[in-house]
């Protein structure tokens, strides 16, 4: 991945400076254009809270890093990413933004709105600033994971350097804000959100998110062996749960966020998008992984449902492609340490979809001009084009307006991932409910969401999936299930979440490593042995060099708390 300046660690350094110093009380004016905590709207604080959460998990537009989710894809081979070893994927600097994003933006803004919105009786804007800091720290401590959080955003205090807690402390506040959320629901507030950027005041579906959220949490530790976790705590948990019947489980209470189609001051498109449609071809870093796109293509009889809508095709024929547009081409025979049922150089077309080309697992040549040829991303979720089989170069400024012209959405938590959440909860801990049922279920909300979202631009192509196909690409899959083991039956749970989980690395990257499958992932590219797979991620270059509390990884190959699995458990 390629680094770029991150000009606002400067505005970050300046700002822990202004909040840790004393000051003293000047006889002027307070500037019109400056709103103090007296004076700031609760609901201004909550509008940034809930963007911050987007841009957290999707990133930003016109930034090379896309936030959690591309950092999340990458590993696991659903984007593609650079190497040619995992301690070459990323640089340090490459999460200053988001660590700028969590630590500067974020939780000052909550820390900031909560007494006011406490003295005013705003219960609701209080529990949705719990539940998005709760997910907020979830996902920083699955990225990097212990981080500082008791001392963090308390530089008005004169705390400077907050120390590191560890990500099973995170953890337990975390679960404890949660509850602590469902408590402030649950109380008679003075006034709803102005801008309620999800659930529009909807205070029953912000509850079934947090129990959701818990879920995913107490899943997540399921394997761990810190105080307060482990298989029995996590199987109790979850069974408590799912009997509440407070989950997400129907795609009326999915928890994404809206993008919109403004391209400039500001630009309130998916980043995404952005990334693939900004008049100038397609960001040089921005690649699907060949296995992503095989999986989809190839693993059945048919191809998956959702292709079309997930990827648009800018080619059909690649006899124009060469030694200059892709390396590879060249290549007569496989290098030692891959498998020749593996997609290696470009798609196959064994059920008659030409066209997609990627990149391969830590791939670190250099861009070449095959901005023709590359793979975009589609309709869900980006908001790009429906692929009709039109193959058109999407490049210049008409691009900006392709498809739903970047009014996607970051799926931050579906009903379809609780489906999944569930199968591998009944599967490996036997709590309530048929695996298999579960499996099923997720596909379908999976698959229904896909299509619901893209309806507007499928509709009359002769490409929208009829229910028949549908049921025989899921009946396929469940004969598979049938048949396996209980290896092969979490592969395939597994496989189809991270299908459902398109432009949501988190979730994947968790996963991953959680479970060890997909077992089957493509291997890297130029190396045969690119090095300990990511069981972290580097800590932010910027809080590295100005926080004396947190010292930076030998390598980025430190297990998070949860993840107990042995070295070499996933490559």
């Amino acid at each position: 991945m390629k680094n770029i300046s991150k000009t606002l660690s400067l505005v970050f350094a300046a700002l822990t400076i202004m909040l840790g110093c004393e000051t003293t009380t000047l006889d002027v004016v307070e500037s019109p254009n400056a709103l103090n905590p007296s004076q700031a709207s609760v609901d201004f604080f909550l509008n940034q809270i809930q963007l911050m959460t987007a841009q957290i998990h999707s990133g930003e537009e016109g930034r090379n890093e896309n936030g959690l989710s591309q950092f999340g894809m990458e590993p696991v081979r659903i984007q593609h990413g650079f190497g040619p070893t995992y301690r070459e994927n990323y640089d340090p600097t490459d999460f200053d933004r988001v660590w700028d994003n969590v630590y500067a933006r974020a939780l000052i803004d909550i820390r900031t709105m909560n007494p006011l919105a406490e003295e005013a009786g705003q219960y609701t804007h209080i529990a949705i600033g719990q539940i998005l800091e709760a997910y907020i720290m979830m996902s920083m401590v699955d990225f990097f994971g212990d981080v500082p959080y008791s001392e963090a955003a308390k530089g008005g205090e004169g705390i400077l350097n907050p120390t590191v807690d560890s990500g099973a402390s995170i953890y337990l506040a975390a679960d404890q804000l949660l509850l602590d959320a469902i408590a402030n629901l649950n109380k008679d507030e003075t006034v709803l959100p102005s801008n309620d950027l999800f659930y529009n005041g909807d205070e029953t579906k912000w509850r079934k998110l947090a129990n959701t959220m818990r879920l995913k949490l107490y899943l997540q530790t399921r394997i761990a062996n810190a105080d307060g976790f482990g298989a029995s705590i996590s199987t109790t948990r979850i069974n408590e749960l799912i009997n509440s019947g407070q989950l997400i489980t129907d795609p009326a209470d999915d928890f994404f966020f809206q993008w919109g189609t403004n391209n400039a001051s500001p630009d309130s498109r998916h980043p995404y998008f952005d990334a693939n449609y900004d008049g100038a071809g397609p960001s040089s870093d921005f690649y699907t992984s060949n296995y992503y796109m095989d999986l989809m293509a190839n693993q059945y009889n048919e191809p998956d449902p959702r292709i079309r809508y997930y990827f648009y095709r800018q080619q059909s024929d690649f006899s124009g492609a060469d030694v200059i547009t892709k390396e590879c081409v060249t290549e007569v025979t496989l290098p030692s340490w891959w498998d020749p049922s593996q997609p290696y150089c470009t798609v196959p077309a064994i059920n008659g979809l030409d066209g997609y080309w990627g990149r391969n697992h830590l791939d670190d040549d250099g861009i070449p001009p095959d901005d023709a040829f590359r793979t975009l991303h589609g309709t869900y979720p980006v908001g790009g084009p429906f692929d009709d089989n039109s193959y058109r170069n999407v490049s210049g400024s008409g691009a900006v307006s392709e498809g739903l012209a970047g009014a996607g959405i970051s799926p931050i938590m579906m009903s379809s991932f609780t489906y999944f959440m569930l199968a591998e909860a009944s599967l490996t801990l036997n709590t309530t409910g048929s695996a298999r049922d579960y499996l099923e279920m997720g596909i379908r909300q999976s698959i229904g969401t896909v299509v619901d979202f893209g309806a507007s631009l499928a509709s009359g192509s002769g490409f929208v999936p009829t229910a028949t196909a549908i049921d025989n690409h899921i009946a396929e899959i469940l004969t598979n299930y049938d048949s396996g083991n209980d290896t092969d039956k979490m592969r395939i749970i597994a496989e189809q979440y991270f299908i459902a989980l398109w432009c949501n690395g988190i979730e994947a990257y968790n996963t991953y490593r959680r479970t060890g499958q997909p077992d089957n992932l493509t291997p890297a590219f130029a190396v045969s042995d690119p090095g300990t797979f990511l069981r972290s991620m580097w800590y932010s270059q910027t809080a590295a060099d100005s926080n004396t509390n947190i010292v930076q990884k030998s390598a980025p190959d430190t297990p998070v708390f949860w993840d107990t699995n042995p070295e070499g458990f996933v490559k």
